[in-house]
Order: C-alpha cells, then structure tokens, then sequence
C-alpha cells in the first residue's frame, strides 16, 4: 500500500490567507468575474492525459515516483508508476467509489472502496475521492455554490469564501485577471482550515491546466506536489481507460 500512502497522505504547515476589505464596487466586479470563471469551467474538456512527476515529504518520509496519469470527471484517475526502464512498479485506479492498487513488487492486487477503513486511514481529512479531478486541475465543483464573502489578498488576488449545498466550506485565491484558482482552502464543519491546495504554472489556453499542485493536509504531517507535464491536447477518454488487468498470477485481497 506504499504508493496510497505516497498519492495520499499529506499534510504540514502553510501561511493563511491575509484578508482585507474591500469597496462595493470592487465585490460586484469580483463576484461577476468569479461568476464568469465558473462558467468557463463547465465549458472545459473532461480529461486529461501525460506524465506526472509525485513526491511526498513529510516527517517520517520523503519519496518520489514517476509515472503516466489519465484523469476524468468526475473522479476517474489511473496512475502507473514506472522505473527508470518504464516498467510499472505499481498502478492506482479509482472511479470515485472503488479503488484498484496493484504492487508488481508484491505480485499483489489490492482492491476495496474509498469509504472503506482501509481508504480513510491514507486520505486527508477534507478530500473528498468522487471530486478528485475537479481538485487535480484547479476547478470548482459542480452543482451551485453560494459566494458568502469576498475579500482582497494581502499580496494578490482575492479570496472568495464559498458554501455548497452539502454545507461544505471552502476559501479561494482568485486570479480576477486570468480568470485561474490559485488556491484552495477547505473548511471542516467547525470552521477549520483541513485542507490546502496551491496551483502553479498554468498552461496556455482558456482552460488552462496547472502543471504543478501543491497538496498540503492541515491535520497530519506531510505535503505532497504533483508536477504535470506532456499533456495531450483535447483528449478522449472512457471508463474503460481506467481499468487495468494485472497478470492472472497476481494474488487479489479485499481490504475494508
């Protein structure tokens, strides 16, 4: 289960956001930009497909892999990582509800949902797995979302702070030019700070593409980056991309 520890348990510490009020004027403007953005979102393609460089570092380990992964709404990932020969040292899979592990060190497959134990034990509190390709390229999920306060940043951009229908919180670093999320804060039910996501190096293009994301958990230990690079441009993909077939001598164990 290396590389589910690898992929998800992150966590450490960052600097919050520095909120300033703002004119009335300035929050319209805001909003209508934000408005706008979340309208180009729904517009954007559905998948992505390269390679993606993963390091985690936290206190009791610091690790990388490379490897291949394909992402597709709403929850859809397949991560292979490879050896320097490009072959696979381990592949991760989840549409959302089940997950797929396959150690090829191991001759091993383990498989379970992500609401399991199992799951729980390596995810940081505030991911949520049916969500996971909105938050992979710096988009907002989908379904309406109610604007409760926005703020200017100390250094740049404005923090709009969100509410979703499911009473889920969350604080974004909006990019008012660019129309991009810099950054995303999600908020427990007590109002604390869980979860924060950095998004860096957008690509060109009206849906642009972070190519780097910093993956910080407030309430465990480590912090993960996940780099992007040689994207496919407007891929395709199906549910059966996600699947992979180990070989039939590998032994399967369910893990709750």
């Amino acid at each position: 289960m290396a590389l589910i520890l690898c992929l998800l348990l992150l966590s450490g510490c960052v600097t919050m956001p520095n909120l300033l009020g703002i004119s009335h004027e300035e929050n319209r403007e805001v909003r209508g930009r934000f408005k706008e953005m979340i309208a180009l979102q729904a517009k954007c393609h559905c998948c992505l497909d390269g390679t993606a460089h993963i390091s985690l570092k936290n206190l009791l380990y610091s690790g990388a892999i490379s490897g291949y992964l394909q992402a597709m709404s709403p929850s859809y990932l397949k991560f292979i990582g490879v050896n320097p020969l490009g072959q696979p040292l381990a592949v991760l899979t989840t549409n959302g509800q089940q997950f797929r592990y396959v150690a090829t060190e191991e001759n091993t497959v383990y498989t379970g949902e992500v609401k399991s134990a199992t799951f729980a034990k390596y995810t940081p509190e505030g991911f949520i797995p049916t969500l996971s390709y909105y938050w992979l390229i710096g988009r907002l999920q989908p379904g309406p979302v109610q604007l409760t306060r926005v703020s200017r940043d100390g250094e740049s951009g404005y923090w709009v702070e969100l509410l979703y229908e499911n009473g889920r919180k969350a604080q974004v670093l909006f990019d008012l030019d660019a129309l991009q999320i810099r950054r995303h804060i999600v908020l427990n039910g007590d109002g604390k700070r869980i979860l924060n996501i950095l998004y860096d190096q957008y690509g060109p293009g009206e849906c642009d593409v972070p190519r780097r994301i910093t993956v910080t958990s407030l309430t465990l230990g480590s912090t993960m980056e996940i780099r992007l690079d040689d994207l496919l441009d407007n891929v395709s993909l199906s549910r059966q991309d996600f699947d992979y077939s180990p070989p039939l001598t590998f032994k399967e164990v369910g893990v709750e």
